[in-house]
């Protein structure tokens, strides 16, 4: 993030962690900064600090998907206070001040999730994560259990409309800010398995692709449905992609980028 010679930006949550191998972003000198479990809210609070007064940025790209459009940073939870106190401490983020106590990490349970993928503990870890900030898992598919219990928190997400409509605000005010840096905010709606898609028959595809076509009508939206493969040799679970995949969709995606920035 230090790199002033950065050209693209991908950020966001685990699908685009596990899926875009920016080592091979050739067209671009790109970094990926995303992280798994990052909600959106979370996402653009770090992106407001990180695009201003670059000149050479052109793109910032986000994922969209069933997890970070129906969710939202709810700072009343334990969870999301470590989460806060992981991103205050690492990536200074001064809104996530909790005061000196909840921010202290040694008298807190960090957030599992930010410190176990981190630069700074990567060392630590058989996962290991690339010099610009890419990991997959060179793993076959397996069925996730997991799944099933998403899509029925998601079902309830879908009727909380003031969620969906406080992320659609933050997505248009990251825009406009862009607009402002001269930079290219881009939305990826990520791959998914056929597993996935026999499970939801494409519903939250569909859902997601309507309402960003209804509010965001200036921003641009790259479907990955559109050109990547189900199939599922390219997955290691219903909703990420493996080294196979990860390689295969950054070559299309890179290929997408050279026309779009």
């Amino acid at each position: 993030m230090q790199n002033k010679d950065v050209e693209i930006i991908v950020s966001g949550n685990s699908h685009l962690y596990f899926g875009v191998v920016t080592d091979s972003i050739f067209s671009f000198n790109s970094v990926n900064i995303a992280t798994k479990a990052r909600e959106l809210n979370t996402d653009i609070d770090l992106l407001i600090g990180n695009i201003k007064n670059r000149e050479k940025l052109k793109g910032v790209l986000i994922p969209i998907s069933y997890y970070s459009l129906f969710n939202e940073l709810n700072g009343l939870k334990k969870y999301h206070q470590s989460q806060k106190r992981l991103y205050y401490n690492y990536f200074k983020i001064k809104e996530y001040n909790q005061g000196a106590i909840k921010n202290s990490l040694i008298i807190n349970e960090p957030f599992k999730e930010l410190m176990n993928d981190s630069f700074f503990l990567s060392f630590m870890k058989k996962q290991k994560v690339s010099k610009k900030g890419w990991r997959a898992n060179d793993n076959f598919f397996v069925k996730d259990s997991s799944i099933i219990e998403k899509l029925k928190r998601l079902e309830i997400n879908l009727n909380k409309t003031f969620i969906i409509d406080e992320n659609l605000e933050r997505i248009k005010y990251l825009n406009k800010l862009c607009k402002a840096n001269n930079v290219k905010l881009i939305l990826v709606l990520p791959p998914y398995s056929e597993y996935f898609y026999t499970l939801t028959n494409y519903k939250y595809n569909k859902i997601i692709n309507k309402i960003l076509s209804d509010n965001l009508t200036d921003i641009e939206v790259i479907d990955a449905l559109d050109f990547m493969p189900t199939n599922l040799l390219f997955y290691e679970n219903s909703d990420h992609l493996n080294v196979k995949g990860a390689k295969l969709f950054t070559k299309k995606l890179d290929s997408i980028l050279k026309h779009s920035l």
